[in-house]
């Protein structure tokens, strides 16, 4: 400890109350170990503040806490006792005398007088009990060879405690509290105490040049506040109270008994089928139609917006199927040209196309025996939809530039994010394949139709993000929830999964504020903004106009269902409608 703050190192303090946060603290490599009565009454569920009440002697509770409890349970790192200074039978020879024979590092004027105010602060400095015998206690302890470490309330007492050559000054902030708040209001408080952080350094080095200050309470919790207070300020180290004893444990035991409840409240009232989870009434339909199709070979067309999770539902088919123990195959069909889905799709022979040096089997051949799962199946070209027909009805495939017909048996099961009825008139879809793909039709409802099954979906993608970056999950307050839930979430499931994980990225394990949600979902306007007038600039203005008013007559003037189907914002189809 001596070399530490000759050194000028920066210095990790916790004030313990308990032995098994000790031993804990000290696993964690602390550096300081501070024995307070503050520790017993954190210990009992109650806040710091109890230790300034009148329950029983505040230095023989905590030197129960310190001999009994804390030293048995460290071995290297240095402990420091709090004494109050204002016990008039503590006789401060004898004292420092049998601190030093229990192995005791040090002493520190906790509680202090410097907590109380008014006319009840009078009486103690009047009684000869104020600050002037913490100063006396603690240059009694220097004198005895022991570490001295100075709560200071105020920059007056930073001063007088530099000038008795105290060798840590703890600066208080106040008295921790763990509520959630807005994330501005945070940095506010932040702000106030980096102030009061500045203000009792300046007020030390008017005693000495160099004093070796640390942080101790106030709106500093969390690591990243003290890598803003040891950027903004020369203070040099933190000691945590109930931010490192009280705070975690009882965000721990909460998030604990959550996640027990959540398993139960899955287990009993949550329908769950694999990775589909929902409480909601859109989603009964889903669970009961997969269950009561699983055990069948029949075709099941999947519709849903993108990001519904219309695989997800493909592979709880396959997983709940006979099938299961055959493959699953997954192939989608955007954006593929006709030759490329037929090779793609049948396979081809060696030399069927240049390029080709060797034969390939096809997804067909590949799922055999097992499930084909084939996404955007709307995408198709006409040709390939007529050559998918004849292998459904004949259940043969023949390579291109091959003469060889395959036997394949596969379940298939197709999904499109567009609507049929306004392909299959208007020629871009085969109408008996439609028939031969929609045995059973499955909907997909869109997120915004399932608004109670945010909360359960935000638990499962927090756990899996937890694991996935070995971060602790974040809280979020219920004001923030609320947002979520009200959000219309354009992109579904897969935006929501998007929005989880930047949480486990950005927030490094701080609870969000409802302001910073807002933003990102403005940001992400902004980018589909910006990506509909990429996309419609090649487009000549009447051209968009035309197609515009075939998709407003067709949902009745409805700009939002209009929208929707062309993929931008109302405010997108708007500013059409003025050009």
């Amino acid at each position: 400890m001596t070399q530490l703050l000759k050194n000028r190192e920066h210095l990790i303090g916790a004030a313990v109350g308990s032995g098994m946060t000790a031993a804990a603290a000290e696993e964690g490599n602390v550096d300081l170990l501070l024995v307070l009565n503050a520790g017993f009454f954190r210990l009992h569920g109650a806040s710091s503040a109890a230790a300034l009440m009148p329950y029983a002697n505040a230095n023989a509770l905590t030197w129960d806490a310190a001999v009994h409890h804390v030293l048995p349970r460290v071995q290297r790192t240095p402990v420091v006792i709090g004494a109050c200074a204002q016990d008039p039978t503590l006789d401060l020879g004898p004292f420092m005398a049998r601190v030093k024979q229990y192995g005791i590092a040090g002493v520190t004027n906790f509680p202090s007088v410097g907590f109380y105010d008014g006319r009840f602060r009078e009486a103690i400095e009047d009684a000869g009990l104020g600050f002037d015998r913490e100063v006396e206690m603690l240059k009694a302890a220097k004198e005895a060879g022991l570490l001295t470490v100075g709560f200071c309330l105020d920059a007056a007492a930073a001063r007088l405690f530099a000038q008795a050559g105290v060798d840590i000054l703890c600066l208080n902030l106040g008295l921790a509290e763990w509520r959630t708040v807005e994330l501005e209001e945070h940095q506010a408080a932040l702000d106030r105490a980096i102030e009061s952080i500045r203000t009792m350094i300046e007020a030390a080095r008017q005693a000495t040049p160099h004093p070796y200050c640390v942080i101790f309470g106030g709106p500093v919790l969390l690591p990243q506040d003290t890598a803003q207070v040891y950027q903004r300020t020369e203070a040099l180290g933190y000691i945590g109270g109930s931010a490192v004893e009280r705070f975690p444990t009882a965000s721990a035991v909460t998030q604990t008994v959550r996640e027990f409840k959540h398993v139960t409240k899955a287990g009993k009232r949550m329908n769950r089928l694999g990775a589909l989870i929902g409480t909601s009434q859109a989603m009964q339909p889903v669970f009961e139609t997969i269950r009561s199709i699983a055990a069948s070979d029949a075709a099941v067309l999947i519709s849903g917006e993108s990001g519904t999770g219309k695989e997800l539902a493909a592979r709880e088919i396959h997983r709940l199927s006979h099938l299961h123990a055959r493959p699953m195959i997954s192939w989608n069909c955007g954006a593929m040209t006709e030759s490329l889905a037929m090779s793609e799709l049948f396979g081809h022979e060696r030399g069927a196309f240049t390029g080709a040096t060797r034969a390939h089997s096809g997804k067909f051949e590949l799922a055999d025996g097992g499930t084909l799962f084939m996404d955007e199946v709307t995408d198709l070209p006409l040709a390939v939809q007529a050559s998918l027909l004849r292998v459904l009805q004949e259940k043969e495939i023949v390579r291109v530039g091959g003469e060889k017909a395959i036997g394949v048996n596969v379940r298939l099961i197709a999904a499109s994010n567009k609507d049929f009825k306004e392909l299959i008139p208007g020629g871009r879809f085969r109408l008996d394949l439609y028939y031969r793909l929609s045995t059973v039709v499955l909907r997909m409802p869109p997120l915004r139709e399932r608004q109670e099954d945010i909360p359960y979906l935000v638990w499962e993608l927090s756990q899996e993000f937890s694991q996935k970056y070995g971060v602790a999950v974040p809280r979020i307050p219920d004001s923030v929830m609320n947002a979520l839930a009200r959000h219309p979430w354009p992109g579904n499931i897969r935006e929501l999964r998007n929005v989880i994980e930047r949480v486990f990225l950005l927030g490094r394990g701080r609870s969000f504020s409802r302001s910073w949600f807002e933003e990102m979902f403005a940001m992400d306007r902004a980018v589909g903004e910006t990506l509909a007038t990429q996309v419609a600039a090649p487009v000549s203005l009447a051209a968009r106009r035309d197609k515009l008013d075939e998709v407003l007559a067709r949902h009745r003037g409805n700009k939002t269902a209009a929208a929707r189907e062309l993929g931008v914002t109302r405010k997108t189809i708007h500013k059409w409608l003025k050009q």
